[in-house]
């Protein structure tokens, strides 16, 4: 008796597995340290939090520029929702869909660094980038 009841779930546990790896894998939203700093630094410049201009010293290629000031051109305020992600090392790059007040959306793609444990926003620009989903 238990074990076609067993049989039965077996099937369900397993696809729970792998939706979750699945999901994760690919960068669900918040999921993972990259996605948890590109939404809290959103959220503030989002929001029109001050936050700093760039990455401490060091952490961004020099010339980087203000990302906070090139997404404050786009939209005073706005929300946000990321599209996609690639990371290789130390340097990652997201998109990220903006959604002013006034309504419409923008494509953005934000340039990080991470140094140790800590992914720093360094630049930002209109467009995407094309990332190989595999």
């Amino acid at each position: 008796m238990l074990l076609p009841a067993l049989a039965a779930g077996l099937p369900v546990l397993v696809a729970g597995i792998v939706m979750a790896v699945v999901f994760t894998g690919t960068g669900v939203v918040g999921s993972s340290p990259l996605h948890r700093a590109v939404d809290e630094y959103l959220d503030a410049v989002g929001n029109g939090d001050r936050v700093p201009a760039t990455a401490p010293e060091g952490r961004c290629p020099d010339g980087a520029g203000d990302p906070a000031a090139v997404l404050h051109s786009l939209a005073t305020t706005f929300e946000h929702h990321i599209v996609s992600s690639t990371a290789s090392a130390d340097d990652a790059s997201v998109n990220v869909d903006l959604t002013p007040g006034a309504g419409g959306r923008v494509a953005v793609v934000l340039d990080l660094r991470r140094t140790g444990d800590r992914w720093d926003v360094c630049a930002a620009s209109t467009g995407q980038v094309s990332i190989d989903p595999f």
